[in-house]
């Protein structure tokens, strides 16, 4: 099954170099969208910003990811400071850049995507023809495709 990008295709703004944490997390929330790409200046993506791996780095202390099993709802002790988070998102991304980018062109089928998905252990991929990038398409957008055809 080719991909029919009509509604597949999440759009999204990109990072660059001292993009701040805060402009992505609005670029994903308002696209709904868990990263980004970060592209250089000639507007090539070199990279991804993952709302996961920004929370991973800054929010979640290791010894607490390891431990996650033994944590109770009660834990009002530990909790993220208000000036921290405002700090947090006020850092530029440039240190969270993940330098793999995961992608395709239009003309991928869906299980390559899915593939890759799988393959990169990423929700999403962006969609590049030409050196343009397009937007993403997400787990979510192809199980969207797959109902569609389903219902036809």
């Amino acid at each position: 099954m080719l991909l029919d990008f009509e509604g597949l295709i999440y759009t999204s703004g990109v990072a660059r170099a001292g993009t701040t944490v805060r402009e992505v997390f609005e670029e994903c929330v308002t696209h709904r969208v868990l990263g980004v790409p970060f592209v250089n200046d000639e507007n090539k993506i070199i990279g991804r910003v993952s709302v996961r791996h920004i929370l991973k780095e800054t929010c979640i202390p290791d010894h607490m990811v390891h431990g996650a099993h033994l944590l109770g709802n009660l834990i009002e002790g530990l909790k993220i400071p208000d000036e921290m988070i405002g700090a947090i998102l006020e850092l530029a991304v440039d240190d969270f850049v993940i330098p793999v980018a995961t992608i395709v062109d239009s003309g991928a089928p869906l299980v390559k995507v899915l593939s890759i998905m799988e393959q990169q252990n990423t929700p999403y991929v962006f969609v590049v023809d030409d050196s343009n990038y397009r937007g993403m398409i997400t787990r979510m957008s192809c199980i969207e495709v797959m109902l569609k055809v389903a219902d036809a």
